[in-house]
C-alpha cells in the first residue's frame, strides 16, 4: 500500500511535466504560425497598383474588344490586376480575366499589358502572362463590372 502511495505522486509529476512539455510546445507552433501569415498578409496588402495605370488598363482592354471583332465580349469576370518582372526587373503592369464570346458562347481567357502603349493577348496567348504575374489584392466583380459599363457605353456612342 506504501508503494501506491508513493507512485501516484511520481506519476502525477510525471505526467504534468509531460503534460506541460506538450501544450508549451503546441502554444509556441501556433504563434509561429500566426507571425507567418500575418506577416503574409500584411505584405500582399502592401502590394498596390495606380489608380490611373487600372484605368489605363480597363480603357485599353475595352478598346481593343471594341475595335477588334470577332470575337465579340459580352461580359467578363475573374478579372484581376498585377505586374510581371522582368528578369532587368522591370515592370510591366498586366490586367487578366475572361471575357464572354457573343459567337461562341463561352468564357474565353485574355491579358492586357501596358507597354509603350498596350498590347492584348486572347485565349492561350494570354496563359503565359497571366501564370507568371503577381496579382494584388483588388474587388475583381467591381473590375469585371466597370469593364462591361465601359465597353457597352462605347458601343452605343457608334
Amino acid at each position: 500500500m506504501k508503494m501506491n502511495n508513493i507512485l501516484n505522486p511520481i506519476r502525477l509529476f510525471a505526467f504534468l511535466l509531460i503534460f506541460t512539455f506538450i501544450t508549451s510546445c503546441n502554444f509556441g507552433n501556433e504563434k509561429d504560425n500566426s507571425k507567418n501569415s500575418v506577416g503574409v498578409s500584411t505584405s500582399s496588402e502592401q502590394e498596390t497598383v495606380s489608380d490611373s495605370i487600372i484605368q489605363f488598363l480597363i480603357a485599353s482592354a475595352v478598346k481593343d474588344f471594341h475595335s477588334h471583332n470577332p470575337p465579340t465580349a459580352i461580359d467578363f469576370r475573374k478579372i484581376e490586376i498585377g505586374y510581371l518582372l522582368s528578369s532587368k526587373n522591370d515592370t510591366t503592369f498586366i490586367l487578366c480575366g475572361e471575357f464572354l464570346s457573343e459567337e461562341e458562347k463561352e468564357w474565353n481567357k485574355f491579358a492586357t499589358m501596358k507597354t509603350d502603349g498596350y498590347e492584348q493577348h486572347l485565349g492561350l496567348q494570354s496563359l503565359p502572362y497571366c501564370q507568371e504575374a503577381n496579382f494584388v489584392l483588388t474587388n475583381n466583380n467591381l473590375l469585371a463590372v466597370e469593364l462591361k459599363n465601359k465597353l457597352t457605353a462605347m458601343k452605343e456612342q457608334n
